[in-house]
């Protein structure tokens, strides 16, 4: 049988093996994996080591800083790095291997070389930068046309963020009174699932992407391991990528990060996305007052121009017209010379050819009155012929031829008047003063009076003969 070993000789001899193979302290390159710091100060750490192809941890140990020590080492570490020591960072550690026959295997920590990590980092965010650069999608972003005005804003942040309530503060209290329509998409703004976050609320802004102008990602400060999730490959690739112009503002001012550099524009903070927003509206503000200005002077200066020409016009058209005017009335005054013989001339025959009716009329009834006193007479002397014969009868005969005769001679005189009247009347009515007082005209081309459009002409000069005063017209289109 072989020999037997008991547990503590079995440590015993690991203690032995251990201290001969690493008789000294060494610098150790390890990720770290979970870090605590109980209540004593003393720090516990699990340092792994991943494949990098299928990113597996292949290797852990867990290790030790002493309370004593990690007061030194931490602020070292956070002051050179900018961040603090945490899940998920390469680190360089200086560690001592020692063996305990109780207490098992401990790795120690004494120092740590913050260059390391540093160099780590730069060496990630290069590498994303060239691939970026490769994809060909860096600048992408920087391409788009910015909105002249920027009024309709997606926000990617923590509601709890100070950044985000400094941002809507600035915004909405800007001086101009400048409206802004915002709507938040909630991500978380740091820690190892900060990049995702950010992606599904750009994937979320991109369903609706029409409702909006801009996209702002928007945090307060932190240390350079709470912004590192924005050095992210994938989340740069979505902001390189996204159809509209992304702003940043991550409230950091030393080295940007790689999603600043893929962003339309990188803003130191919140605050100043928000006075760049302003700005955009304030550089339209100003346009427009200008052209208000420019085309205010632009009217003056016609309308200044077409007074002038007015006046100018007026001045020359007004001794124009009024030659016109006293030419239009000496010719006015010739033709009336000319119609007034005519008018009186038809006036003179109207009342000629009354007269003749009114001493035709006359005629008539005196002869109408002389044949029935002539037929009076001769039945007078029949009746006193056959008075003797039948007095009764003649008398009654005489009454009534007399009645008759003066019925007949009565209702002749009241025809005959009648008719005198009408003709009166109608020389009155035909008269041409009576017809012009009317409201009728009489119209007149070279002095003659016009019957019908067919003898008239375009361009023809006519003549309206009114009540009082006289007319010229020009025939401008013939129907």
């Amino acid at each position: 049988m072989n020999k037997q070993l008991t547990l503590y000789q079995l440590n015993s001899q690991i203690k032995d093996s251990l201290q001969l193979a690493f008789p000294e302290s060494l610098w150790v390159v390890a990720e770290i994996g979970e870090i605590k710091v109980n209540r004593n100060g003393h720090c516990y750490i699990e340092l792994v080591e991943k494949d990098n192809s299928s990113d597996e941890i292949i290797a852990r140990a867990r290790a030790t800083i002493w309370s004593w020590q990690f007061r030194f080492i931490q602020p070292y570490f956070e002051s050179t790095t900018g961040q603090s020591m945490t899940a998920g960072l390469k680190v360089l550690v200086y560690v001592n291997v020692a063996f305990h026959e109780a207490y098992g295997l401990s790795v120690n920590i004494t120092d740590i070389d913050p260059s390391y990590t540093l160099g780590d980092m730069a060496r990630k965010r290069k590498e994303v930068i060239e691939k970026l650069t490769s994809d060909g999608i860096i600048d992408m972003n920087k391409e788009i046309d910015f909105p002249d005005i920027p009024s309709r804003i997606a926000i990617i942040s923590s509601p709890t963020s100070a950044g985000y309530e400094d941002f809507m503060n600035q915004l909405h209290s800007n001086n101009n009174g400048y409206s802004f329509n915002t709507q938040l998409f909630e991500a978380n703004m740091q820690g190892t699932k900060s990049a995702q976050s950010i992606i599904d609320a750009l994937e979320h802004i991109y369903t609706i992407e029409n409702r909006f102008d801009v996209v702002v990602i928007i945090r307060g400060g932190g240390s350079q391991m709470d912004l590192s999730c924005f050095d992210d490959y994938e989340l740069a690739y979505h902001v390189a990528q996204f159809p509209l112009p992304v702003l940043t503002g991550i409230g950091h001012e030393k080295d940007e990060s790689v999603t600043d550099m893929v962003a339309y524009k990188k803003l130191k903070t919140p605050t100043a996305v928000a006075e760049f927003l302003i700005e955009k509206f304030d550089i339209v503000h100003e346009l427009i007052y200008t052209f208000e200005t420019e085309l205010a002077g632009i009217i003056d200066d016609i309308l200044k121009h077409e007074e002038n020409r007015v006046n100018q016009a007026l001045r020359l058209f007004k001794p124009v017209v009024k030659a016109s005017i006293e030419k239009a009335q000496m010719q006015l005054y010739k033709r009336t010379s000319k119609l007034e013989p005519i008018i009186n001339e038809l006036i003179d025959s109207e009342n000629n050819n009354l007269s003749s009716i009114s001493n035709q009329i006359k005629y008539n009834t005196q002869t109408l009155f002389t044949k029935h006193q002539t037929t009076l007479n001769t039945l007078l002397q029949n009746t006193a012929f056959y008075s003797k014969v039948n007095s009764t009868n003649a008398l009654q005969t005489i009454d009534t031829l007399a009645e008759k005769t003066k019925n007949i001679t009565q209702q002749q005189l009241n025809n005959e008047e009648s008719k005198l009247i009408w003709l009166e009347k109608s020389c009155k009515i035909l008269d041409p003063k009576s017809i012009l007082k009317r409201g009728f005209s009489i119209t007149l081309k070279n002095g003659k009076a016009i019957k019908s459009d067919h003898e008239l002409n375009d361009g023809d000069l006519i003549e309206s003969l009114l009540f009082e005063g006289k007319i010229q017209s020009e025939i401008k289109k013939q129907k």
